[in-house]
């Protein structure tokens, strides 16, 4: 009888240190481990005023230092870039239109927040949010609930769930639509930016 009270003392032991629950610091680091990121998105928008969904898939490249470049290729063929303190968009073989952040600060609100939330900047984000993490299987899952407007006047809440990377990023607006985004073929490598893409973050 004592040696199965001893084993099973040192099992509850063991499990105890393996099951630590995730925390917030835990998924920062995890999100600014690397410097740059590469992947796939498939982003779902489903409004109330239409009957079928918004589908829309691409590529996206995030530096830590840069920015953000996201380029959509279907439907058809969109190209942002978001660094500190500008944004260009780019349609298809259209000329790029550049924002400034003075010109425009309430896109740029909202653009940082996107950034943000893909970067895992949970500091920055502890301002603006009531934040409430869960573990789901082998994934973390954070909920973000606006404190104040205008986040509040548009979100509803906010879902970001992963592991090493973010997986699936939720918005849901208090009008009812909702946005679904799944990332995919997500990768660390190569860990230095090509030519190309040091030249579509200047701008």
């Amino acid at each position: 009888m004592l040696i199965k009270k001893v084993f099973f003392t040192a099992v509850l032991v063991v499990f105890s240190f393996s099951a630590q629950a995730v925390t917030l610091a835990d998924v920062q680091q995890k999100l600014t481990t690397h410097s740059l990121l590469r992947g796939e998105f498939t982003q779902t928008k489903t409004m109330q005023m239409f009957n079928q969904p918004l589908v829309s898939k691409g590529k996206f490249l995030l530096q830590q230092d840069q920015g953000l470049l996201w380029k959509q290729v279907d439907p058809f063929s969109v190209s942002l870039v978001l660094v500190k303190d500008k944004l260009s968009q780019q349609f298809a073989e259209q000329a790029p239109e550049v924002i400034a952040a003075k010109d425009n600060p309430m896109v740029f609100y909202f653009s940082h927040l996107f950034l943000s939330l893909f970067k895992g900047d949970v500091d920055g984000l502890t301002e603006q949010f009531e934040m409430k993490l869960s573990e789901k299987g082998d994934n973390w899952l954070l909920l973000l609930t606006p404190k104040s407007a205008p986040l509040n006047k548009v979100f509803a809440n906010i879902s970001i769930e992963g592991s090493e990377f973010i997986d699936v990023l939720v918005l849901n607006e208090l009008s009812g639509d909702v946005s679904e985004i799944k990332f995919a073929q997500q990768t660390t490598t190569p860990n230095t930016l090509s030519k190309e893409e040091q030249r579509a973050f200047q701008f």
